[in-house]
């Protein structure tokens, strides 16, 4: 199997915004990432997941090549905590401040790659 690695890069900005658990800020702007193409042939045409939105070589595609969610990243508030029979808002943790995570499988990291794997599924299946 051969790789070909394009002689292009493209800038990452990722953040991290303090979380009411960890209470830490992460940091990590313009950082330059090589564009990487995986296939066997350097004239074979990638195709693009439907799900994960990458590229990939249909030669290459494997039953677990795609990692996703099958929820939304989401949070609650205080106000979901509310208590209709004592007429306020019940004393919770972090003060009432919203606490994200997965839905589907309960991580906090906005940037976890998956809880699920799949096979790549282009836009032409």
């Amino acid at each position: 199997m051969a790789s070909l690695l394009a002689a292009s890069s493209f800038s990452l900005q990722l953040r991290i915004f303090q979380s009411p658990r960890t209470k830490t800020i992460k940091t990590l702007d313009s950082v330059q990432v090589p564009a990487i193409r995986c296939s066997l042939n350097s004239n074979q045409t990638l195709k693009t997941c439907k799900i994960c939105k990458t590229q990939f070589d249909p030669l290459l595609n494997h039953p677990r090549a795609c990692r996703f969610h099958t929820a939304h990243f989401g949070g609650e508030t205080k106000r979901k905590f509310e208590s209709v029979y004592t007429g306020g808002t019940m004393n919770t943790p972090d003060s009432g401040q919203v606490f994200q995570y997965w839905h589907c499988c309960g991580s906090e990291d906005p940037f976890d790659p998956g809880c699920t794997a799949a096979p790549h599924s282009s836009y032409d299946d």
